[in-house]
């Protein structure tokens, strides 16, 4: 043990930790959100907390949790025979290889980590590859025992295998450490402690420190055990009780009381420590177990390290005949009954069951509750066993929370609460890591600009992954009304732990084949608009002044000073890739779901990003020349139509001098003159999704204005369209297309009149990269600029002289 002074948050914020096992009796969900799982945010991919029964119960009067259930695993357990009370943290950084492991005596609470008087053995690989290889043997013996009729009852034991490789692997380093992990999984402290006293020497005095003692039944069973009679018992200042001497002495049993600086410092003191003199050296064991008769017997499950020193004194002791120790509140570690509940959601379902109590079964009315916001979702009958299933209806769904959820079992004055577990979601958090927490604000409308760099810079890396994600659900708009509660249903197909019987949790529960969580991000980009005002709540990663701009958009533009905006070359960088990836489709109604995908997160990013008003319209713009020939042949006017009318509207009001060109384009897209009943269904209006994406605050009056200011305008197609009609019939009148010369419109002339060859007027239908006319020869620079702008030129060649009128589209 490290005599300096040293908290588990000196550790756990040394390094970028992805792996991260907890173990505690008491819990704060507070104090956990707040610094251990603060700390390593931006690394971690499994976080998961094993409780005893007690601290779970008491944890669900913290209110204020945001990620349990969705950021980090939380596991309750119930001992058979006691509580469960190791103090236990194995880290590991994939990256470095780095892995550390503490034991000590602070729960997972303030006063755990730097209120109360604490102890804790930091473990290294090398010096104490022994214990790493004793942890191991731990964790494989709670899984064991982690079964119907085992010691420790646990509704959905994760899975530890990983963490059991961890220490495996610490364990093979090499080093000449002596020191030795002891647990009660497999054997009383009792026999371990005394068996490495007797390979010293034999036990020749114990100094004891404890908040707790049994009485003085746990001192005497130490002094039996180990078969030795020299005892002495710290009385520090503050404790949760003070050890019976005088109850001890009336019993034959002579303690003496001692003090010690390093157990007196004025804080109470939780510290459990063992200093055990033996005829060889001195051993020293400190962890969670108390000087009581549960903890010392096994009944409790309990983990210690034994280290062993010479036999110089480590500790200052010394022998007070006069003492006064003031008293809190705190109790001596017990099971205290009561109902505990464990849910998850999966496949639409929430699935668990209650435990730590009998004579539940019937109806209970269910409700959802998140902060202030509390939503009923139906009756529903829990078994003999304590066992339930209910599918709460559409409109209840518990993603879109966006914070922890706790679900309330009521009936007349009887409530039973737990945390709900959104069991595929945490798959996908260990697949991901910090990537999969972004994606997962995202979909439930809490996004933050932070939240979003990431996810592009995921996307600038792999834009396939989206775009088969928009393959796959159709560009998100296959149910556009109900895109985010399909996402619910549907997502992370995966069989519940709470149907495996024996056996723990195997590994990730996502499938990879159909990746739910970019499919959930696709889906929710076309299927919300953002908020009015500040819901996003505060970022998590503490450089970031004010996030919370992601959803707020001002009327089109992106460039504002308020607040952070997303990265500009982050979105140009993702951008490229996607764009590329969507032109990389043969052109067509294939490019849909693409198009769809590049639409949303034009409409949702590029306005919130630093100077999103100078990339909105050429981004547009671009997405128009991709979407060229993609409508479908039986038309979609609920779907890129929309689209389409929106982008070429928001476009004209940014500039209307593109009203040519834009009218010109939705001839194109609609292969002729624009319908009227296309014109008069896509006539955008505020409301409309698309519409606020694109241009919030936009009236409809002005988005109509803008929709009949582009169809008002003449194109150069209109105009050579009208002559080639009215040229059909011989001598009928026609108008000439502005900028036509005057050989051309005698060419025209003279064509009417049927003077001149058909040939002589070459009617473009299809243009090539190079136009010309019939004669094989390409246009001239001059004329090709002609035709491009006018859609008329002349052919300069010697023996042709023909006109060429463009008629494509």
């Amino acid at each position: 043990m490290n005599g300096n002074l040293f908290s588990p948050r000196d550790l756990i914020a040394s390094n970028s930790w992805s792996s991260v096992l907890l173990t505690t009796y008491s819990l704060s969900l507070s104090f956990l959100e707040a610094i251990p799982l603060a700390s390593v945010y931006r690394s971690y991919r499994n976080f998961t907390v094993i409780s005893d029964i007690e601290g779970y119960r008491a944890s669900l009067a913290d209110v204020g949790a945001v990620g349990v259930g969705r950021d980090y695993d939380l596991v309750p357990v119930k001992c058979s025979s006691g509580v469960f009370h190791p103090k236990i943290a194995l880290l590991a950084d994939d990256k470095s290889g780095e892995i550390r492991a503490t034991v000590g005596s602070g729960n997972l609470t303030f006063g755990g980590w730097g209120y109360n008087n604490e102890v804790l053995e930091l473990l290294r690989p090398g010096r104490d590859s022994s214990c790493f290889g004793d942890l191991a043997v731990m964790l494989e013996s709670m899984m064991a025992n982690a079964r119907p009729g085992g010691r420790l009852e646990c509704v959905s034991p994760p899975d530890l295998s990983p963490f059991v490789e961890l220490a495996r692997k610490a364990a093979t380093v090499p080093g000449d450490g002596s020191a030795r992990l002891l647990h009660t999984m497999d054997g009383p402290l009792l026999d371990q402690m005394a068996q490495m006293a007797d390979d010293l020497g034999g036990a020749e005095s114990i100094h004891v420190v404890s908040p707790f003692f049994s009485g003085h039944h746990g001192i005497r069973m130490l002094s039996e055990s180990l078969l030795c009679e020299r005892i002495s018992v710290a009385v520090p200042a503050i404790a949760p009780s003070v050890f019976d001497f005088a109850s001890a002495a009336a019993n034959g049993i002579q303690v003496a009381p001692v003090a010690c600086d390093a157990f007196g410092d004025g804080r109470s003191l939780h510290s459990k420590v063992f200093d055990i003199e033996c005829a060889k050296g001195r051993l020293i064991v400190s962890g969670s177990a108390n000087a009581t008769v549960p903890a010392l017997t096994g009944a409790n499950v309990e983990a210690v390290v034994a280290r062993i020193h010479d036999r110089q004194p480590i500790f200052g002791w010394e022998h007070v005949q006069v003492f006064n120790v003031s008293t809190t509140s705190e109790k001596e570690p017990a099971e205290r009954g009561g109902a505990a509940m464990v849910v998850e959601y999966l496949g639409g379902a929430l699935s668990g069951r209650i435990f730590g109590t009998d004579g539940l079964e019937g109806t209970w009315e269910t409700h959802l509750a998140s902060g202030a916001r509390r939503s009923a979702a139906g009756p529903v009958s829990v078994a003999a066993d304590g066992s339930f299933s209910l599918r709460p209806s559409d409109q209840v769904d518990p993603l879109s929370f966006g914070s922890s959820v706790q679900v309330i079992f009521s009936r007349g004055p009887d409530e039973i609460r737990g945390w709900l577990v959104l069991r595929g979601f945490l798959a996908e958090m260990n697949r991901r890591g910090p990537l999969a927490r972004s994606i997962g604000r995202q979909v439930a409308g809490f996004g933050t600009v932070t939240d979003m760099n990431l996810i592009l810079e995921f996307v600038a890396r792999d834009p396939g992954a989206l775009i088969e994600a928009a393959e796959r659900t159709g560009g998100g708009r296959a149910d556009r009304a109900g895109a985010v509660t399909s996402f619910v249903k549907g997502a992370f197909g995966t069989s519940s732990a709470l149907q495996m019987g024996e056996t723990w949790r195997g590994g990730s529960a996502a499938r990879h084949g159909q990746d739910d969580l970019i499919d959930a991000l696709v889906r929710s980009l076309s299927s919300t608009l953002p908020v009015d005002e500040d819901e996003a709540g505060d970022d998590e990663d503490e450089d970031a002044n004010d996030d919370r701009d992601l959803q707020r958009t001002s009327r089109g533009a992106g460039g504002g000073s308020g607040g952070q905006r997303i990265r500009k070359n982050i979105v140009e960088r993702a951008f490229k890739q996607l764009f590329a990836k969507v032109e990389a489709v043969k052109a067509g109604p294939p490019r849909a779901p693409g198009l769809y995908l590049l639409f949303d997160m034009i409409a949702r990013i590029v306005p919130r990003s630093e100077e999103g008003d100078r990339l909105l319209a050429p981004y547009l713009e671009k997405w128009l020349a991709l979407a060229k020939g993609a409508r479908p042949k039986d038309g979609d006017p609920g779907g890129l139509d929309s689209c389409v009318a929106t982008v070429v509207s928001r476009l004209f009001l940014g500039d209307p001098a593109k009203a040519e060109s834009l009218h010109l384009f939705l001839q194109s897209w609609t292969e002729g003159e624009v319908p009227e009943e296309f014109a008069l269904l896509l006539t955008p209006e505020r409301g409309g999704l698309n519409e606020e994406l694109l241009s919030r605050g936009t009236t409809t009056q002005e988005w109509a204005r803008a929709w009949q200011a582009i169809l008002a305008t003449k194109t150069a197609w209109s105009a050579v369209s009208e002559l080639w009609r009215a040229l059909s019939a011989p001598g009928a009148p026609f108008s000439v297309p502005e900028g036509a010369t005057p050989k051309e419109i005698s060419a025209f002339t003279r064509y009417s009149a049927r003077q001149v060859k058909p040939d002589k007027i070459y009617w473009m239908k299809q243009r090539g990269k190079i136009p010309g006319c019939r004669c094989g020869e390409a246009l001239s620079d001059d004329q090709r600029k002609r035709l491009d702008r006018l859609r008329i030129a002349t052919c300069e060649g010697l023996m042709c002289g023909r006109v060429v009128v463009d008629l494509s589209l």
